[in-house]
């Protein structure tokens, strides 16, 4: 029962420290603001390029996408906050496994993403004037949840690499370019070239995106949920993987004396 607590409280602490919540204009600016107006950005260029009457799919793939960045940014900087606070030897040094206190203080950035993204769809739903039904809104609801479970899963696996790299930016912006380009939230896959075909299947959210794109465009099949079983699936490999890598990551760190290097 002590484990589920701690559990819970890791979380609690993990917000209040991220969350600048209690100063509301600086909330509404960053944390809400900036992912929505990326969102609309995104979402006019697709209304421009492709017509009204195909944006649905493209602010719907962007829509996730936001998930993803605040992904990876939030999950992938909080290793990073801790070597600029001083307290990451201690988090290595503490019974507490690291990679429990990493995904636990993930949980925290999932109510920011689901934040951003209600919000954001329904901003830009009612600008662009694209409705919704009471059977898109479900099956919308339950794409979203698979997308922020394999999000956090690869914004953690990224994170890992920031125990032995100063280059914090460069991990994070070099990730959030390939879910831009390569997840089919912004043009089709088919656009491709074919040497670069291998490399959406592996990537979180590809298949999210094409299932929701589906619900929007009204081709939503029998078998929808094949896809999210396997994001599903995807998600647990990226953690499983994470795990392992964090643990030899937290070696090669300590053994270079590279923990506190910022």
């Amino acid at each position: 029962m002590e484990y589920i607590n701690r559990f819970f409280r890791r979380i609690k602490f993990s917000y209040k420290r991220d969350s600048i919540i209690s100063e509301w204009r600086t909330y509404l600016m960053v944390d809400l603001s900036l992912p929505i107006l990326q969102m609309l950005c995104y979402s006019l260029i697709a209304y421009y390029a492709y017509g009204p009457e195909k944006v649905s799919r493209w602010m719907i793939g962007n829509s996730l996408l936001v998930v993803a960045f605040t992904a990876i940014y939030r999950v992938g900087f909080l290793l990073s906050s801790e070597k600029h606070n001083g307290t990451l030897s201690l988090l290595v040094a503490s019974k507490t496994r690291l990679w429990e206190i990493s995904f636990t203080s993930a949980f925290s950035t999932i109510i920011q993403s689901l934040l951003s993204v209600f919000i954001g769809v329904t901003v830009i739903s009612l600008l662009l004037h694209i409705s919704w039904t009471t059977s898109k809104v479900l099956a919308f609801l339950l794409v979203l949840l698979v997308a922020v479970f394999v999000s956090m899963s690869f914004g953690f696996l990224f994170s890992c690499f920031i125990l032995v790299s100063t280059e914090v930016h460069l991990v994070t912006n070099t990730a959030s370019q390939i879910l831009l380009i390569f997840t089919g939230a912004n043009f089709p896959i088919s656009s491709l070239p074919k040497v670069f075909q291998f490399i959406p299947p592996i990537l979180p959210l590809t298949r999210s995106i094409s299932v929701a794109q589906s619900i929007m465009d009204g081709n939503m099949q029998v078998g929808f949920l094949n896809p999210l079983k396997a994001g599903m699936f995807l998600g647990f490999i990226y953690l499983l993987i994470a795990v392992a890598v964090l643990h030899i990551m937290e070696k090669v760190a300590v053994k270079n004396g590279s923990l506190d290097m910022l």
